[in-house]
Order: C-alpha cells, then sequence, then structure tokens
C-alpha cells in the first residue's frame, strides 16, 4: 500500500516537473520573441532618438533589452550634446564684435565658456568613439549579465538587428571632433590675443579696428584658421 501510494507522489512531482519545464519552455520562446520585437523596434529609430528603456520580458531576456536600450539611450544623449556644441549660437557668435563689446576685453565669461564646452564635448566625444566599436557593444550586456546563454544571445540579437551598423560613425565623429576642437582653440587663441593686447584695439563703426596693421594681420591670420 504504501508502495502505491509513494509510487503515486512520485508520478504527480515528475508531472508538476514536466509541467513547471513545459510553461518555462513556453515562457522562454514568448519573451525571445518578445525581445526580438521591440530590439527590432529600437533599431528602426533614428540614431538620436529619444529611447525608451522600460523592460517588456522578464528572466534573462529583461537583460537584453535593457542593455541595447540603454546602450542605445545612453549613445543617443551623448550623441545630441556634441551636435549641440556644433549649432551652439554662443559658440558661433564668440568672435563677435557685439560679445568683444560685452565680455571684452579680459573675456573671463567667454574663456570660461570655450573650456568647459571644450571639455564636455571631448568627454561626451571620446565616450562616442569607444561606444562605436563592436567590442565594447559585444561586451555591453555583461553589465546585465553573466549567463552566457544570454550573452550568446545578446550578441546574435545585436548582429541580427544591425545595431553596430548603426552606431559605426567613427570616421564621421573623429571629423567632426577635429573641426570642433579647432573651431574652440582658436577661438580661444583669438580672444587670449585680443584680452593681451587690450589697449591696442577698439570698436568704432561697429568694426574691431587695430593701432597697427600688424595686429590685424596677427588676428586675420587666426580667423583664417576657422575657415
Amino acid at each position: 500500500m504504501n508502495k502505491k501510494i509513494n509510487n503515486r507522489y512520485l508520478m504527480i512531482i515528475l508531472g508538476a516537473i514536466v509541467l513547471i519545464i513545459g510553461i518555462y519552455i513556453i515562457l522562454c520562446n514568448y519573451n525571445e520573441r518578445v525581445l526580438r520585437k521591440e530590439i527590432n523596434s529600437v533599431a528602426s529609430k533614428d540614431i538620436d532618438a529619444k529611447y525608451e528603456v522600460k523592460c517588456k520580458t522578464i528572466f534573462g531576456y529583461c537583460d537584453i533589452e535593457e542593455a541595447i536600450e540603454n546602450y542605445m539611450s545612453e549613445y543617443s544623449t551623448k550623441l545630441s550634446n556634441i551636435k549641440k556644441v556644433s549649432t551652439d549660437k554662443q559658440l558661433a557668435d564668440i568672435l563677435s564684435v557685439n560679445n568683444y563689446k560685452t565680455d571684452g576685453p579680459k573675456f573671463e565669461k567667454s574663456l570660461k565658456y570655450l573650456t568647459d564646452t571644450l571639455d564636455s564635448y571631448n568627454k561626451d566625444s571620446d565616450s562616442l568613439l569607444k561606444m562605436s566599436d563592436k567590442k565594447y557593444l559585444n561586451d555591453y550586456i555583461k553589465n546585465y549579465t553573466k549567463s552566457n546563454k544570454y550573452i550568446k544571445l545578446y550578441k546574435e540579437i545585436a548582429n541580427e538587428s544591425k545595431i553596430y551598423e548603426k552606431v559605426d560613425n567613427v570616421t564621421e565623429l573623429e571629423n567632426n571632433k577635429k573641426s570642433v576642437n579647432n573651431t574652440i582653440k582658436v577661438s580661444a587663441k583669438v580672444l587670449e590675443f585680443l584680452r593681451d593686447n587690450a589697449n591696442k584695439w577698439k570698436i568704432e563703426d561697429n568694426m574691431i579696428k587695430f593701432n597697427n596693421y600688424k595686429l590685424l594681420d596677427k588676428y586675420n591670420a587666426y580667423l583664417e584658421k576657422l575657415k
């Protein structure tokens, strides 16, 4: 009698285990489908779009989803930051007569702005260059999980959805960095030149005028470097 009862309990336990495994497999398959759909949606957005970081899956699939969404969100934010510098009105007007009037001849505010902007820009630009490396993208998931199963799936989905191709902008980023660095550094040199020769120039008829042609030539030589 006891043997029959034990066998019955054993069958119930085995049945429960099979049922749990079956449910787990079904959930895994469902979550992988949801995950692929979400990542394809992420991959279809513009590179500088706003990326919503909201997990719609469970288990390690959520780790994969969050990793890719956070990666793209971080990339997009930094890209937006450096684009703002290129179109910043304050930078565009830094060598204007109006700024010479308001912040000259010491240009303390302007020079601080240029230093802070350069530091911030280079920090984001260097970070983007690092993030544009395929190894960095492949290793990003390791901040979320140590499971080989989910790391392998992450790399597979990132590759299939062409996430890397989306952020592979190294040449463009390097060219932009070179251009922005030149603009900021030369602008700073111009202001330092004006500061150091404060008593040898003035604003007249809404134009900057120097005491001698040598200084004018040097000033114009700096401006040539901005072209």
